[in-house]
């Protein structure tokens, strides 16, 4: 299994630390200290899904986005949204944050909580207290740290609605609030995300005109408002790539299910298990033998000594959310079990396993 902790989100965002003169949680990204270098203004746009393999499927070589490419940098293990932006906007690692995926095992609620909605992942109700996943796994952010830091420097932080009550609902919007929040500032940081082309892509596949025409209007979207602000410099990028995939049901395989103390748990494409006492060496035979062609299954023990989720000052929780097993596709399956969920989302398009599709980032960059 590769090792994901050069050259990623989390060095990224250590770039801005250490350019706003915060000292970074881990090594810095260089292409990034570079372009930043003796800037004062500085935009990051980041575009949910589109990852490198989605850049360079729907743009061209001679596109405005690919002519300004700086650098590759992976996501978080596994790519997925709620671990790669929290990852980003902490600059520290999943195993250090314990913000791993979009669905965790809370054994003090005894549910799976989607982190972003505070909602139970398998019967789909609302979980009390709320903001479950704030209170229990307290972050603070680089946004925040270099707000501290520099009184001078104006801070933006915008989402698109409706994850921002107030943010944008289109791109124009979207770029409308960019130019309006840097036009008047000398000094500023702003963070600006949009969770497109990730949502078209799970409803119509990677391949569909939708995504298509969406990332052609991102392209020259970013086009126009790096002429309308000369003196800004831009980094857009993604938190993961994305592929289309098909589904398995481990239900169908009753001796290996049974093994199962809880429900599966993180991601359909990156599931963790909770195992019986005394049953991981059966559960680990059958589950390769019925999906070891399409997963790699690892113990808790390895995936910590491989360090797949980050390096750093562990968190005790976030070791606790691993489970006993934690298995991650190496091709387009998905894993899931029928017997928990009272609905089921059969996405065209996902994310969360282990393909370089889904990994890899590519940062571009304006004004520099």
């Amino acid at each position: 299994m590769k090792n994901y902790n050069e050259h990623n989100l989390v060095t990224f965002s250590n770039s801005l630390l250490k350019h706003f003169g915060v000292m970074p949680f881990h090594q810095t990204e260089q292409w990034v200290d570079e372009a930043l270098s003796n800037h004062q203004k500085v935009v990051v746009m980041l575009f949910d899904g589109m990852g490198q393999n989605i850049l360079r499927k729907h743009l061209t070589e001679k596109s405005y986005m690919r002519q300004h490419f700086l650098c590759t940098i992976n996501s978080t293990f596994p790519p997925t949204t709620t671990a790669a932006t929290t990852a980003f906007l902490t600059g520290k690692y999943p195993i250090e944050t314990g913000w791993m995926s979009w669905a965790q095992y809370f054994e003090k609620y005894q549910r799976n909580i989607i982190l972003f909605k505070n909602l139970d992942y398998n019967t789909e109700e609302k979980v009390e207290p709320s903001n479950i996943a704030n209170t229990e796994l307290p972050i603070k952010t680089i946004l925040e740290l270099i707000k501290e830091k520099n009184k001078d420097v104006q801070v933006f932080d915008v989402k698109r609605w409706p994850i921002d009550s107030d943010g944008p609902k289109t791109l124009r919007g979207f770029e409308r609030r960019i130019n309006k929040s840097i036009h008047h500032v000398k000094k500023c940081l702003g963070y600006f995300y949009f969770d497109s082309p990730d949502r078209e892509m799970h409803v119509y596949g990677i391949n569909s005109w939708r995504v298509h025409c969406y990332v052609k209007r991102i392209n020259k979207m970013i086009g126009r408002l790096v002429k309308k602000n000369p003196n800004t410099v831009f980094l857009a990028f993604a938190d993961h790539g994305h592929i289309n995939v098909k589904y398995l049901d481990i239900c169908e395989h009753e001796n290996l299910y049974s093994l199962l103390r809880l429900p599966l748990s993180f991601e359909k494409r990156t599931p963790t298990f909770f195992v019986k006492e005394g049953k991981n060496e059966e559960f680990k035979t059958l589950f390769n033998k019925y999906y070891g062609e399409h997963f790699d299954l690892m113990s808790k023990e390895e995936i910590l000594e491989l360090g797949m989720f980050g390096e750093g000052v562990v968190s005790f929780k976030a070791v606790q959310f691993i489970g006993d097993f934690v298995a991650t596709s190496k091709d387009q399956y998905c894993l899931y079990a029928s017997k928990e969920m009272k609905h089921m989302d059969f996405f065209k398009g996902h994310h969360a396993g282990n393909t370089k599709e889904e990994m890899l980032i590519d940062v571009t960059a304006y004004n520099v």
